[in-house]
């Protein structure tokens, strides 16, 4: 009898040795999962977003890493005019303005050097409203990163010529143009251009074909690619 309260007493304690802990609640742990990887989504979107030399307006390293894009309201040159970019860690490219595109404020820059950073996507297609976005801004000067919504596609009095400008809800300010808003995946949708708190981005889909001919143009640089007046001010 002894034996078998010994035995019962022993399994119990098994039992209770093996029984988990209260266990995290599901939706706890989901959070926490979704902030450790916004988190360091905004380290992507940081690492990618570089400034102008001198310090003006930001741009965005996309691409092959040799192409970065701005607002084209903060190129003070033209097409074949020096414009050097300066990193996140300090480190400074050189660069050379290849588009100023004054319609859609899109400026392409083409760096010297591949940039030692992971380049962003350029989305093909612009977001829908209510998407999820993330923006942080420049980085030669302190600002949290501001996940924000798309609260509408519209025409903007400062952008006649783009029917879908992007009107966020992001929080931005004096010199914050040209940085780039993403999507949850990190695709490039938009370059801050102004609006109240500059909330307003400039598109960026459609400068996405004319990218591409611009990094073929630098694997094939014998090639004469004919990219359309891609060098002009004002390319429509």
């Amino acid at each position: 009898m002894r034996h078998s309260r010994l035995a019962g007493v022993l399994a119990l304690g098994m039992l209770a040795a093996c029984s988990p802990t209260r266990e995290e609640d599901p939706v706890s742990r989901m959070d926490a999962a979704r902030e450790d990887s916004t988190q360091r989504d905004f380290r992507a979107l940081r690492d990618a977003t570089v400034t102008l030399y001198p310090g003006h307006c930001a741009g965005v390293v996309v691409a092959d890493g040799r192409h970065a894009l701005t607002a084209a309201h903060c190129i003070d040159g033209v097409p074949g005019e020096r414009q050097p970019v300066l990193l996140r860690d300090g480190k400074l490219l050189g660069g050379e303005v290849k588009v100023v595109d004054t319609r859609r404020d899109m400026a392409v820059i083409r760096l010297d050097t591949v940039a030692p950073v992971h380049p962003l996507v350029v989305a093909t297609t612009p977001p829908s409203p209510g998407t999820e976005l993330l923006f942080a801004g420049r980085n030669d000067r302190p600002g949290e990163p501001q996940e924000v919504e798309l609260r509408r596609l519209g025409r903007c009095p400062s952008l006649p010529s783009v029917p879908q400008a992007l009107f966020t809800s992001l929080h931005g300010a004096k010199g914050d143009s040209g940085a780039p808003v993403v999507d949850r995946r990190l695709r490039v949708v938009g370059l801050v251009h102004g609006g109240a708190a500059c909330s307003i981005a400039a598109p960026t889909a459609e400068v996405s074909p004319l990218l591409d001919m611009l990094v073929a143009e630098v694997a094939r640089p014998d090639e004469q690619l004919g990219v359309g007046g891609a060098g002009n001010v004002g390319h429509p």
